[in-house]
């Protein structure tokens, strides 16, 4: 948070430091979703997929 009497110098390093923050989060939520998504395709290779097709039946009954 910036104060009205604070120098331009400080002002730039407070938005170098907040700049770097950012990215550093960003990089450490890129590196874990790559790590999740790694464990998933690993995981993924031992799965058989399956279909199963069901056919409505209907049954006519006369009503008398």
């Amino acid at each position: 948070m910036t104060r009205s009497n604070d120098s331009p110098l400080r002002r730039a390093y407070e938005q170098f430091t907040s700049s770097a923050a950012a990215l550093a989060v960003t990089a450490v939520f890129l590196f874990s979703v790559n790590a999740a998504a790694a464990a998933n395709a690993v995981a993924a290779q031992n799965v058989t997929p399956s279909v199963t097709i069901l056919v409505p039946t209907v049954t006519i009954e006369v009503v008398g």
